[in-house]
């Protein structure tokens, strides 16, 4: 079953694993330049030089993501958690075969949704907090009047 902490658990798990994974692509970039570079045309009137800085640059994002999936599935399968046993609270998290395809998919999902994950746990831990202050906290009003005094 999914609970409230259970979903806070999960998303610091991927939140946590897709930072890490963002920190080795950028070792990863400082050691290998053609990570690192921006490509512009060396002619602008040539449309021959847009298309191959055009394709260097496709090229690099390409291999910075490549990269950074992974490397975050490698994280998953040594961690060897499954998330979506944390997630669902189903028995251990612990996996049998942590290098299983299964477990390296989860890289995919947290590069990818590393943005949306980390919007969605900022909004579960809110909730979190509001829940267990159990106060309510009326908007402050104030009294009108037209007439002068």
């Amino acid at each position: 079953m999914v609970t409230l902490d259970s979903s806070i658990s999960f998303l610091i798990y991927i939140t946590a694993v897709s930072s890490a994974a963002a920190g080795i692509t950028e070792a990863v970039k400082s050691v290998v330049p053609f990570l690192s570079v921006d490509y512009e045309p060396h002619d602008d009137e040539k449309q021959e030089d847009h298309h191959l800085a055009g394709r260097l640059t496709n090229y690099k994002k390409f291999t910075n993501l490549s990269v950074s999936v992974c490397s975050a599935s490698v994280i998953f399968a040594l961690l060897g958690l499954d998330p979506a046993k944390i997630l669902t609270q189903s028995g251990s998290a612990a996996v049998d075969s942590p290098w299983s395809l299964d477990i390296m998919a989860w890289g995919i999902v947290a590069v990818f949704g590393s943005p949306f994950f980390h919007s969605i746990l900022k909004i579960l831990e809110g909730l979190r907090m509001n829940m267990d202050n159990n106060t309510f906290t009326p908007k402050p009003v104030q009294k009108v009047s037209s007439t002068k005094k």
